[in-house]
Formats: structure tokens, sequence, C-alpha cells
């Protein structure tokens, strides 16, 4: 196996370090939001869950677009205008006075729609036999800014309120943009546009990447409708104080860690890929309904949570990497973008679903995502049932 080059190294970090100071500051208000909410002039339920994950919607629409835009403008100037629009969104968010102008700027965030078009950039600067290692260290970024949002979030929270943390997203903008411009390089020659609208169809006709596509739809959805209650439940069931939330999801995320691994390491081993996706999410949509039993156990709703984030994670990891395995060549530009576009109209809907279920009844809301965890886990076994789909 051969290794990867200077110029590869180099790029798989810059990409990876960009990518990851964005993620970071859309993560950080996850696990924050729905508390401060409260205290938001106009804030409801449902605006609050529409405020949540109204930036799916842009980022579903806007995702294909702008990955066809890199194919003419190049790369980094679409990734630069993406990071700008990411920006301003939060600082619209930053100097809110009421729920509308969040909503507003988070529907702005979400039109730094640049997720399909980073991927195309790895692959422009990888050798065919090297793109999977890069991959692989630019989904890891991800995983890591996901874990110390989580845990940064409510300390940063409590010291400077939800609107710092929006002015905190904008500064971690600006410094992936200075990473952009001064360390991520560009081949001069653009390479050929990823995908047609008729790959696109394929893509989305191809069994085992309609069962991905809908599986980080619900995946998405869940986690989104999750951290609309879980905070909540924190605070109002435990008088478990914002600011030492970390406290809980420090160890979860570090615990789920001894789920994830084994999981991965066996589905490699095995090339039963789909079969235990499957069973993952039937898994996950478990960990869900145990979750709303368990509002007065402080100490089995953490376990249920290392439950969750073990198998989140490893079908987080999982997905990607199989969907390159899966889609040729010739469709896997198209095959991500459609995996991208499914994942953030998943977050849309876990947010402002969510939020509606939350304003009748706060039990509704894992229950619903419990049940559309358990119908991608049933898609997955009725399109295989227990054959053997791999590479």
């Amino acid at each position: 196996m051969s290794k990867m080059n200077a110029l590869e190294k180099k790029s798989a970090i810059a990409i990876a370090f960009m990518i990851a100071l964005r993620m970071y500051g859309l993560f950080l208000i996850l696990p924050v939001f729905s508390v401060y909410a409260v205290d938001i002039d106009g804030a409801t339920p449902l605006l609050v869950g529409l405020a949540i994950g109204v930036y799916g919607l842009t980022q579903a629409l806007l995702q294909i677009p702008m990955g066809f835009l890199s194919d003419v403008w190049g790369r980094k100037k679409v990734i630069a205008l993406g990071l700008c629009l990411f920006a301003l969104g939060s600082v619209v968010a930053a100097l809110a006075d009421d729920i509308f102008w969040i909503i507003v700027g988070r529907l702005i965030q979400g039109m730094g729609a640049i997720a399909a078009t980073g991927l195309a950039l790895v692959a422009d600067v990888s050798r065919p036999e090297q793109r999977g290692k890069m991959m692989a260290i630019v989904g890891s970024s991800i995983g890591l800014s996901f874990m110390l949002a989580f845990i940064s979030g409510p300390i940063l929270a409590a010291q400077f309120g939800l609107s710092g943390l929006f002015w905190f997203t904008a500064s971690l903008a600006v410094a992936a943009l200075l990473v952009l411009i001064f360390v991520v390089e560009e081949p001069e020659k653009l390479a050929a546009r990823d995908y047609s609208f008729k790959e696109l169809l394929h893509c989305i006709k191809l069994k085992p990447l309609m069962m991905m596509d809908f599986g980080v739809f619900a995946l998405h959805a869940s986690m989104t409708a999750l951290f609309l209650v879980l905070p909540l439940v924190l605070v109002q069931n435990f008088n478990f104080e914002l600011a030492h939330h970390w406290r809980l999801y420090l160890p979860v995320l570090v615990l789920s860690i001894g789920i994830m691994v084994p999981l991965i390491i066996a589905q490699e081993k095995l090339k039963n890929h789909m079969q235990m996706m499957s069973a993952a999410f039937l898994l996950l949509s478990g960990s869900l309904m145990l979750l709303n039993l368990v509002h007065a156990n402080f100490w089995l709703l953490a376990v249920y949570l290392v439950a969750y984030f073990g198998l989140f994670n490893y079908l987080e990891a999982s997905m990607p990497s199989v969907i390159s395995k899966i889609a040729a060549e010739k469709y896997r530009g198209a095959a991500m973008g459609v995996f991208a576009t499914s994942e953030f109209i998943g977050a849309f809907v876990g947010g402002a679903l969510g939020g509606y279920l939350l304003s009748l009844n706060r039990d509704y809301v894992l229950s619903a995502a419990a049940g559309l965890l358990l119908v991608a886990a049933l898609f997955g076994f009725k399109l295989f049932g227990l054959k053997r789909v791999s590479n």
C-alpha cells in the first residue's frame, strides 16, 4: 500500500481542520438552545424546534447546487462563499432580539452548504488509493468537533450566553476562512463534474444507497429531536445546571467509543454491512424508547445515552465509508450529494416536527424519533433480510 504524499497529508489536515471549525460552531448550540430559548421573545416549542432545525432546510436545498457551482467557479471560491454566509448567519443570530431573527440567522447559516463541495475538494487533491484515508481524517475531525461542542457548549453558554455562542461561531467561521485562503491548496485544473442529474436519479433508485439515504435522514432527525428534549429533562427533572451538563456528556461520549469501535471492526471483518446497520437502527430505536421511560432515574438515563451515542457514532462513521465502497466511481459524487442532502433534511424535520410535538407533550418527541429509526431498521431488513451485502 502506498502512503499519502506531502500534498495529500497537508491537504487532509488543512481541510479537516477547516471543516471541524465550522462543524464545531454548528454543533455548539445543540446542547443548550432549548433551555436558553425559554427566555427569548416570541419563543414557542414549535419555533424553538424550527430554529434548531431550519439550517438543515437550506443546507438540503443548496448542497447539490453549490456542488455544481464549484465545478464552474472552483472549490475554494464556493467554500469561501459558504463560510461567509455561515459567518453572516451567525452574526444575525447573535444580534437577534427575538426568536424570528434567530430563525433567519440559522436559515442564512444553512445557506453555506459546502459539505459536498468539501468532499469534492478532497477528491481533487487525492489519488484514488488515498481517498479513503483522507475521507477518514475529515470524518474523524467532524466526530471530534461533535464531542468537543457537547462538552464545551454548556460551559461557554454559561459564561457568554446564547448571543455569545453565536459570536463565537462567527469567529470560528472566519478562522476556517483564513485556513482555506492561506493553507488549503486547489489543483489548477478542475476535475470534471462529479455527477449529473442522470447519475443522481440512478443513486436514488439503487437499493443499498436508498437505505443509506433514508437511514441518515432518520439518524439526524433523531439527534436533533433528542436535543430538543434532553437539556430540558436534565434541568427540569434532575435540577442539573446547564453549565454542568458537560459532566454527563464527557463520560457518555468517551464510553460510547467502546460501542462504536468494536462495531466498526466487526462490520469490516464480517462484511455484512447492511445487516449490521439495520440491527444498529433497531437498537438505536430501542435506546430512545428506553430514554423516554427513565426520566426519573439519572443513572439509567446515562446508560441509555451511552448506548445511543455508541450506535449513533457507529452509523455516522460507517455509512459514508460503505457508500464509497458500494457506489461505483462514476456515481460516487452523486451518491455523496444525495446522502448529504438527506442528512440535512433529517435535521430540519427533526427540529420542526420535534418542536411541534414538544408543544403537545414532551414524551411524544422521542417516541416519534424512535418510530422513525424503527422504520429505517425495518426498511433495511425488508430490502436485504439476512443477506450479505458488501463491496
